[in-house]
């Protein structure tokens, strides 16, 4: 019996829609929603409990880090990817040196690198072009050299859906004196993930998409080994060396003594790149999501989407879809499914009038079942495509 059959359950907007649009934004599991809301009423009734909402970050800190086999003091809380992937480049000059990044990232990790060249904070950034809906491993074997400072990727490319060869880009990174920066957006939750095994430097993910947690979240991982050497340009009062949640760990008031304003001593640990206070509900939302996703095992989960994702890919072929995604035998992906279509808003549109909820992109519509979704979901799916036409 697939999974799904288990879980359905769990979301209550799959009793309304066939939702296949995971990689836009998963369906949060009731369990989430009622930790969110359980904080929200107590916050009403009783006031403020800022150390106890303080220890929902060092909590998230442990859980992300056994995600993806890190430690708690590897981990810093942030409000977003965009915010994280800011806060690491922040503790890098590379006026001398390239940044190396592939068109397949997501926006924010091209156009963020673009911006610091142009404020000549880095020499050059060097975009790797796709081929086929990939970056050949060769291109990155050309392009990074003695002079790159730096390689940022994104572990599954969130348009096409292929996936990095992480671990072989790293050996070349390092292999060059090169660091290796991976936007996991799209890959924690759907494959198993280790930081360690792979040699990612630093990596940064959000929790809205396939983690099926709350938006305004994220966490950063920087290696312990890297953290001792970067400082970061920004920082806050909760990225300080002796900050309130360290106090409060050490069983101390957090306000016991001033905080210093003639230095701005860093965090020892990725802490120092939490610059400011965090959202309590989306804390405490994301922390139930990842519990929630650990007990539902990442392996079985990636069994049950590369099954959903080989029906979609086939049924699609066998309608005369034009599929960008790479072929698994090519490249083994994740959870996207990507296909050209003559006008991507009437086609999205039409197929959520028949309560099936995809995602345009670019003359593109792009599908990406979740580990709650059933062969009969991909069924219905393919069966109105068809009759819509692309």
């Amino acid at each position: 019996m697939h999974q799904a059959s288990n879980v359905k359950n769990d979301f209550s907007a799959l009793k309304n829609v066939n939702y296949l649009d995971s990689a836009g934004a998963g369906l949060p599991p009731l369990r989430v929603l009622e930790a969110m809301n359980k904080l929200t009423e107590d916050w009403g009734l009783n006031g403020e409990k800022w150390e106890e909402w303080l220890m929902n970050v060092v909590e998230l800190r442990s859980e992300f880090g056994g995600l993806i086999n890190a430690s708690r003091d590897e981990i810093g809380v942030v409000p977003s990817v965009s915010v994280g992937l800011a806060a690491l480049a922040s503790s890098f000059s590379f006026k001398d040196k390239k940044v190396v990044v592939s068109e397949l990232n997501f926006p924010t990790n091209v156009i963020l690198w673009q911006r610091m060249k142009e404020s000549g904070l880095i020499k050059k950034v060097e975009v790797l072009k796709q081929k086929d809906g990939i970056i050949p491993v060769e291109s990155y074997r050309k392009a990074i050299d003695e002079n790159t400072a730096l390689v940022s990727i994104d572990y599954v490319s969130w348009f096409s859906g292929a996936r990095e060869n992480v671990r072989e880009v790293a050996e070349i990174a390092h292999k060059n004196g090169a660091y290796l920066l991976v936007d996991a957006f799209h890959a924690l939750s759907v494959i198993p993930v280790d930081v360690k095994k792979d040699g990612i430097d630093m990596l940064a993910s959000g929790f809205y998409k396939w983690l099926c947690g709350p938006h305004g979240i994220a966490c950063i991982y920087m290696d312990n080994e890297l953290l001792k050497d970067r400082s970061p340009a920004y920082i806050g009062w909760h990225g300080i060396k002796d900050n309130v949640i360290e106090r409060i760990l050490a069983g101390r008031d957090p306000f016991d003594i001033p905080f210093p304003l003639d230095m701005a001593t860093p965090s020892a640990t990725a802490a120092r790149f939490e610059w400011g206070t965090w959202s309590p509900v989306v804390v405490k939302g994301a922390l139930e999501a990842l519990r929630y996703t650990k007990g539902k095992g990442i392996e079985s989960r990636y069994q049950s989407i590369s099954r959903l994702k080989k029906k979609l890919m086939e049924g699609l072929q066998d309608i005369g879809a034009n599929i960008i995604t790479p072929d698994e035998g090519l490249n083994p992906g994740a959870g996207i499914v990507t296909f050209a279509v003559k006008n991507q808003s009437e086609f999205v549109t039409e197929l959520k009038k028949r309560k099936i909820i995809v995602s345009g992109r670019f003359k593109h519509v792009r599908v990406s079942p979740h580990f709650y979704n059933t062969q009969d979901d991909i069924d219905d799916f393919l069966i109105q495509s068809k009759s819509i036409g692309f």
